[in-house]
């Protein structure tokens, strides 16, 4: 039996895809931060936290007050580590680290939705070479 047999690509894509997104904006607050005294970056785990959205586990269900409001579920972030270095006003963010890895996850969104893109049109061909 191969090692990915049963896994749910699609799902697995997207979930990756929520990972990066969640992950811009932790880099993006990173560098927006780069002036503010005392600021200590935050990077998440990528491997950990697309383990558990997979998974479903550690989902924080918000309770709702009204039928109308919409069922959202957030995730745990799993982070991978915190800064050490500092300037002199004890900010610990490196821009040209941040802008890097800002780069790299960038990229890698892209690569799984192009991979997610690829999937679906892969299906609707081989759905109209059915119908014909």
């Amino acid at each position: 039996m191969t090692p990915f047999a049963g896994v749910d690509t699609t799902n697995l894509l997207v979930q990756a895809m929520n990972v990066r997104e969640q992950n811009h904006r932790y880099l993006a607050n990173n560098i927006a931060n780069v002036d503010t005294p005392h600021f200590t970056p935050t990077e998440i785990d990528f491997q950990k936290t697309l383990h558990t959205m997979v998974e479903g586990r550690g989902a924080v269900a918000l309770r709702t007050t009204r039928p109308r409001h919409f069922d959202h579920t957030t995730y745990r972030t799993e982070f991978d580590r915190l800064a050490f270095l500092s300037k002199n006003d004890y900010n610990k963010v490196d821009i040209d680290d941040q802008m890097s890895k800002l780069s790299k996850n960038t990229g890698e969104y892209t690569t799984y939705a192009r991979l997610l893109s690829k999937k679906f049109e892969m299906t609707k061909a081989m759905l109209n070479s059915l119908a014909r």
